[in-house]
């Protein structure tokens, strides 16, 4: 009787650490399901973010370091509304690439009008990020290959790099901080083909061409965007994009 009821106890364990068991491993395969993302989940996660904005304005102070040019530090706004309406407004002339700070949200909302693939990953700045590279389905675009490090986490491009017809490459850093919950970033840092990048045909009434004798020319121009007082969701009138 003892040996029966020992033998009842030994095979309800061996059940309930077998249903304990494929309960770990159905836990764990839904866990690897959730993270193993395709390249378009990924970028989507950075699409839902940006899709809070309707509008914004913000302050922008432009500093730009370019070899063999001297500029002066500008201060500007800008203006965007949903979908794809962006400005920038100042006083002075502006050196900046095509692919400013909404060219990166346009060139990966439309998921179907590219291809992405998933190269790899990175850290940056301690951040775990998710390298995807991008290529446009139809020649139409300026565009020819972008790379962005997404931290699919919180929907982030940390960084991007654009391979484009008219510019030549450009590489964008973005530092996040008041308006992280729109991706919306504090700081950016473009690096620029200086032999590539075309420079405004006024620019020469402005600047002294003239380079600082200490400036060690690399082939590699730097713009930093420094954006403050952000007005997000408020409305901006069709009036200002005049």
């Amino acid at each position: 009787m003892v040996h029966a009821k020992t033998q009842r106890r030994k095979e309800f364990l061996s059940r309930s650490l077998k249903k304990t068991l494929l309960s770990f491993f159905i836990l764990q395969s839904m866990c690897f399901i959730s993270i193993s993302q395709t390249p378009n989940q990924i970028i989507n996660t950075v699409n839902q973010r940006f899709n809070k904005v309707q509008n914004y304005k913000a302050d922008v102070l432009i500093t730009c370091k370019i070899p063999s040019i001297n500029v002066n530090t500008i201060k500007a706004n800008v203006i965007y509304k949903k979908p794809d309406r962006f400005k920038i407004k100042s006083t002075g002339i502006l050196i900046l690439p095509k692919q400013t700070a909404n060219f990166l949200f346009t060139s990966i909302a439309d998921t179907t009008a590219f291809t992405a693939v998933k190269t790899g990953e990175e850290i940056i700045g301690g951040v775990k990020t998710s390298i995807i590279n991008v290529i446009p389905n139809q020649d139409t675009s300026d565009l020819i290959l972008g790379k962005f490090w997404i931290d699919a986490a919180r929907g982030l491009v940390l960084k991007s790099q654009l391979t484009t017809k008219s510019q030549g490459t450009i590489l964008i850093e973005n530092i996040f901080g008041s308006m992280i919950q729109y991706a919306l970033p504090d700081k950016m840092l473009f690096t620029i083909e200086t032999q590539k990048f075309k420079l405004p045909k006024a620019l020469t009434l402005d600047i002294n061409r003239s380079a600082p004798t200490n400036t060690v020319d690399d082939g590699k121009g730097r713009i930093t965007l420094l954006l403050s007082n952000y007005v997000v969701n408020k409305g901006v009138s069709d009036e200002e994009f005049k």
